[in-house]
């Protein structure tokens, strides 16, 4: 951005200020800005492998976020603030989507009470938004999506000094945010290696870059082809993601709803309300209930939340009906796909258990073989939302659960969710799905709790975890040359091989990865790898390395043709 369109936005009315709706308007217009370019944020990624996701996290996450701000109609600023962060939070996917949740958290907190905002508001709310951003990671490093929320804040302090305008504001933040997201590849070698800026910082800019389009009255995604103007609002998505949870649990009906209030007493209301069902899942806080809880007669629950506040949405299926309707549409499905699997609601199932992140039936059946209670879809761009995850661990059938992530992508959102649980919680941060096999294989549920944690936790650094994909761009990292479409090998998330031949590729991999004092190799194949594929690899794995013990299986993983476990 030039000084012009900074000079441009001062020259406007001093006055600008945003109350609720029009603050909603100006995120809105943000959400469908990035929903446009998430593809191209996506596109930045460190590493040419084919399945970056920042965009779409940080567009998934804002959407969570204004479709819980439309969903409120509040019209003060501070009120709308608050709950757009709520929605983020529950939103959230991902790391970049964690911290964006924080920026949001940071401005609502800047701004509570406040009818309108104007200049000098904004510019303390991205000052407390650049403070919970860096808050939310345990060691910040700069030259990332942090170091262009301070570009921003930093600006956007300096011009509020000498002026109250919006606007001026605004567009000094934008500026600001441009120029350190300039300065990425030069704070980090791997994005100048990559020849890119930081993908969560781009984020950052194309948000500014569309709210202070919107103060001048345009809408940079008017014309574009995606759009979030539909109500696909969080509680929705909630109580749609909830119903994915339950699968054949045929007991009386699935009560959903929402109760919008003020001082609910959260904690006792989720007390009384599970006390009255099974399978509950209660989430919110003093102002806003969702609940999701199966009972014999919903008539006693929602007249119990009536006089907590308003209900909204709700939504009450009989379950027998459905089931027998899912049962015959759906044939073996529900055995397939990758959901929570708890134990029966009637039957004991102790006082701790293991709940793991997995895309790919196979290596959902896997997980499910070593011990875990239930399978949370996702992984590469599928990251779980930190809603989905919490709803997973309380439909689980313990009061005690370990959540294995299994991603790299996914451990912050993953250590989120025991703060917002009635249930202990322990995240094992595991970043790949042979990282949390190795955690199960040491996990004993009627052992100490602290003490599978502490075993679980050691045990993730007794196997290495190598991944066979191809390359979707040309790029030199480390002095090797990686031309797009060329097979390359990654070893715990580090770039190692490249080359034509995939046979070649995978076996100097795994020579990478230790092979030679390995005694278990275990392959997954992914969704794209023929039959003979895993064969050939097998054979030149035994041929070098005889005393290996090697097992081949059906992991169903996108973008990967092998996840390999190396012991």
């Amino acid at each position: 951005m030039t000084k012009t369109r900074a000079a441009s936005a001062s020259s406007k009315a001093t006055t600008a200020v945003w109350d609720g709706q029009s603050l909603l308007a100006a995120f809105d217009a943000a959400t469908r800005w990035l929903d446009v370019n998430r593809d191209r944020v996506n596109a930045l990624n460190v590493f040419p492998v084919p399945d970056g996701d920042t965009g779409s996290n940080m567009a998934l996450t804002m959407r969570a976020a204004v479709a819980e701000g439309r969903a409120s109609g509040a019209t003060a600023a501070g009120e709308m603030a608050a709950r757009v962060a709520y929605g983020a939070l529950m939103g959230a996917r991902g790391n970049s989507g964690v911290i964006l949740s924080q920026v949001f958290r940071g401005v609502a907190k800047a701004i509570a009470g406040r009818d309108e905002v104007d200049g000098r508001d904004l510019a303390h709310a991205l000052t407390t938004a650049r403070e919970m951003a860096y808050n939310a990671v345990m060691k910040p490093v700069e030259g990332t999506m942090l170091t262009v929320v301070r570009g921003a804040a930093e600006r956007a302090a300096k011009v509020a000094e000498r002026t109250p305008s919006l606007p001026a504001v605004m567009a000094e933040a934008l500026q600001g945010a441009e120029e350190a997201l300039a300065t990425t590849p030069e704070l980090l070698d791997i994005l100048r290696q990559a020849g890119v800026v930081d993908a969560g910082g781009q984020g950052i800019v194309l948000l500014l870059e569309a709210m202070d389009a919107s103060l001048r009255g345009d809408d940079l995604a008017e014309h574009a082809a995606l759009s979030v103007t539909e109500p696909v609002g969080a509680g929705m998505e909630f109580l749609d993601q909830i119903d994915e949870l339950h699968g054949d649990d045929a007991f009386g009906y699935c009560t959903n709803f929402v109760v919008l209030g003020e001082a609910i007493p959260f904690d006792q209301a989720r007390a009384k309300i599970g006390g009255m069902g099974q399978s509950a899942v209660i989430v919110g806080d003093e102002t806003v209930l969702k609940v999701h809880v199966h009972v014999e007669n919903p008539g006693p629950v929602l007249d119990y939340a009536a006089r907590l506040g308003a209900l909204d949405q709700i939504k009450i299926d009989n379950m027998q009906a459905q089931t027998r309707v899912l049962t015959t549409e759906r044939g073996d499905h529900l055995e397939t796909t990758p959901t929570i699997d708890s134990s029966p609601p009637n039957l004991p199932a102790g006082t701790q258990s293991v709940l793991a992140v997995a895309a790919g039936d196979g290596l959902a059946k896997a997980l499910r073989s070593m011990g875990a209670a239930g399978i949370v879809g996702g992984g590469q761009t599928a990251n779980p939302s930190i809603e989905e995850l919490l709803a997973a661990v309380e439909a689980a059938p313990t009061p005690r659960v370990i959540l294995l992530p299994n991603n790299p992508n996914i451990v912050l959102t993953a250590g989120r969710v025991p703060e917002l649980s009635s249930k202990d919680i322990r995240v094992v941060p595991s970043r790949s799905v042979p990282q949390g096999l190795a955690a199960l294989a040491v996990f004993h549920p009627d052992d100490d709790f602290d003490a599978n944690v502490a075993a679980m936790t050691a045990a993730l650094s007794s196997v290495k975890t190598v991944e066979l994909t191809r390359a979707v761009r040309d790029v030199t990292l480390d002095g090797m040359r990686v031309i797009a479409g060329q097979v390359i090998g990654l070893v715990d998330d580090c770039l190692v091989v490249a080359g034509d031949e995939s046979g070649e590729v995978a076996c100097e991999t795994l020579d990478r990865a230790g092979l030679a004092d390995a005694e278990l190799v275990t392959i997954f194949t992914g969704d794209d790898a023929q039959p003979g594929h895993a064969a050939t690899l097998r054979d030149s794995i035994l041929e070098r390395y005889p005393e290996v013990h090697v097992e081949v299986h059906d992991g169903g993983q996108p973008h990967y043709r092998f996840v390999i476990a190396v012991e």
